[in-house]
């Protein structure tokens, strides 16, 4: 799982730099580099802030969070196939709530 990576796509997909969101969820831009780094897990109340910032559903954020590494070998074929198509519309609809 790649939160990071996850908040940092879609903050940069907002168009926002790291230090506004940092203020909009009420942490140091020093927290949010190290949260969008992955040194630390932000607390639960923290995610749905960030959230709230970036205005989307916390499945968003799961979603671009997820990779074939945390998936059943199964379900991997699977998830790599649709992976590419759902995020690409999941980043259209972002595109539109601006």
């Amino acid at each position: 799982m790649d939160l990071g990576n996850a908040i940092k796509t879609i903050r940069k997909q907002k168009k926002m730099t790291s230090k506004i969101l940092a203020t909009k969820v009420g942490i140091s831009a020093n927290a949010m580099c190290c949260i969008e780094g992955n040194r630390t897990f932000p607390a639960k109340e923290t995610l749905r802030k960030i959230c709230v910032a970036l205005e989307i559903p916390s499945a968003y954020l799961l979603f671009f969070s997820i990779s074939d590494e945390d998936l059943p070998d199964r379900s991997k074929a699977l998830f790599n196939a649709l992976f590419e198509p759902l995020k690409n519309v999941l980043l259209e609809e972002i595109n539109t709530q601006k």
